[in-house]
């Protein structure tokens, strides 16, 4: 994958094992060799939940495409597919990749040339703005939607994909 490169991103490594092989937790996690502290997110909890999300929309049939642009343009008070309906944003495992500075281009594995799998996304912020419809119901209002402290780029999401043929082959990123 060559498109998208211009910007520095981390270097991404998954690594795939069993969890029944899986020593006991460590008290604290492995320090890597080099550290951005850009990239090292502030100590956390985890609270996961699943959500529904549904394609970018520039990757929907055409005319779905054109029913959901027509639907979009109508009232202003109503959510939007792509910001309000479609994408979560925030830190995610599985679901869509948002190409908000490209136009969507296919990730295909380096290794074989297999169509890749979104399989984590490491963003800037949980949501944006104050009334987005992704915002956590339980976060105040005044709730900063940085709670992880990572910047990647200008404020960006990166996407890491992997191969569906083969988890020894290399991952792919993008940054959007």
């Amino acid at each position: 994958m060559s498109r998208g490169r211009s910007a520095p991103r981390p270097r991404v490594l998954l690594f795939w094992r069993d969890s029944a092989a899986i020593d006991p937790l460590r008290a604290a996690p492995p320090e890597p060799p080099v550290v951005s502290d850009m990239y090292l997110p502030i100590p956390c909890t985890v609270q996961p939940e699943q959500v529904r999300e549904y394609p970018y929309a520039a990757l929907l049939p055409d005319g779905l495409r054109e029913r959901l642009t027509a639907w979009d343009g109508g009232a202003a008070e109503h959510p939007r597919y792509q910001a309000d309906l479609s994408l979560a944003p925030g830190w995610k495992v599985g679901g869509h990749a948002n190409w908000s500075l490209t136009d969507p281009y296919p990730v295909d594995c380096e290794a074989c040339g297999a169509a890749m799998t979104l399989t984590f996304t490491a963003a800037s912020s949980d949501w944006h703005g104050p009334h987005c419809t992704w915002r956590p119901s339980e976060e105040p209002p005044t709730a900063s939607p940085d709670t992880v402290g990572v910047q990647i780029g200008r404020g960006y999401a990166l996407h890491v994909f992997r191969c569906p043929e083969s988890y020894e082959h290399p991952a792919a990123t993008a940054m959007q």
